[in-house]
């Protein structure tokens, strides 16, 4: 089944399970069904569900649920950071107000919830997915405490992207394993395996907010600089400047107008330090765990699909 199918059959499944008995409802069910994306943890859970040998059909039902748990994050989330547009369409809170916005996000939530108790194995399901909820709230709280501080310790850092990426693709992989019957030790492998792909994808867009093609990825350049948010990038370059470096780093952080008049000296210390290279190299590093971890299971077109993707992630080593 290819991708584009594989989409359909999700978007089908989230519009059977987001009810909608009010008028705002409907355009809740209809912003998170053709909002789209790439669909990539639900996928990521198909093909988990496929390489570990499961038969049924309850992976549509949840790889949604992973889905819709997401698209509730980011309607909190928009409200959070006040943002009015995501994929270049004006958000939910942009369009129905703060308020609307939150309360259509746990309605999401209870709509995911309640159906995830019909299914088969719903027991460990429930305590997958709400461990997830709780780490969701954490890394929210946590990064509304250190997103803008630039001596954010490393660690701090790593629980961030764990709670708010981490956490659910490594509930989608953890998944699988529990529908196909998986003992504990091949679920918390697979979970593990979720983990590191999510602090992927987080790094990755770390990466392409510097040095990503703005013509290529449809996303302005420098967003996170601009804003004074600290990222895997920034973190780096801590790592490899001077002491006195570091304070004219700290100095000219916090305010806007010295950022902006500063600009100059930090990118030039991206070049000098060769972050770019340094960063890639980091992604490549952990994009091969993935994949050495999924050569452990009989070649089939799940692997290779699995495999595929794994490569898309990589950025160009220059």
């Amino acid at each position: 089944m290819n991708r584009n199918s594989l989409s359909r059959q999700f978007n089908d499944k989230l519009d059977e399970i987001i009810g909608e008995d009010l008028p705002l409802l409907k355009k809740v069910k209809k912003f998170v069904v053709s909002s789209g994306g790439k669909r990539i943890r639900p996928i990521t859970h198909y093909y988990f569900s496929m390489m570990l040998g499961y038969k049924g059909r309850e992976w549509a039902d949840v790889g949604a649920i992973g889905e819709i748990i997401h698209a509730a994050s980011l309607l909190h989330d928009d409200v959070i950071d006040d943002a009015g547009i995501r994929r270049g369409k004006p958000t939910m809170n942009a369009l129905f107000g703060n308020k609307s916005s939150i309360l259509s996000g746990d309605f999401l939530l209870a709509c995911g919830l309640e159906h995830l108790m019909k299914l088969p194995m719903s027991g460990p399901l429930l305590m997958i997915f709400t461990r997830v909820l709780r780490e969701l709230s954490t890394g929210e709280l946590l990064q509304m405490q250190w997103e803008s501080d630039v001596k954010i310790p490393d660690p701090m850092y790593e629980r961030i992207i764990h709670c708010k990426t981490g956490s659910l693709f490594g509930a989608m992989t953890e998944s699988a394993a529990v529908l196909s019957g998986s003992g504990a030790d091949e679920a918390a492998r697979c979970r593990q395996f979720g983990e590191i792909m999510g602090r992927v994808f987080q790094i990755r867009d770390d990466f392409i907010d510097y040095f990503g093609d703005e013509s290529a990825n449809g996303k302005e350049l420098f967003q996170d600089y601009r804003r004074g948010i600290v990222t895997r990038p920034v973190i780096l370059l801590r790592k490899e400047i001077s002491f006195r470096e570091k304070k004219a780093l700290e100095d000219m952080w916090n305010t806007p107008a010295r950022r902006l008049s500063g600009q100059d000296m930090f990118f030039g210390l991206f070049e000098k330090k060769n972050i770019r290279k340094k960063l890639a190299v980091e992604l490549e590093t952990e994009i091969h765990k993935l994949m050495h971890f999924v050569r452990g299971y009989s070649k089939s077109q799940y692997t290779d699909d699995l495999m595929e993707a794994l490569r898309a992630l990589m950025v160009p080593v220059q």
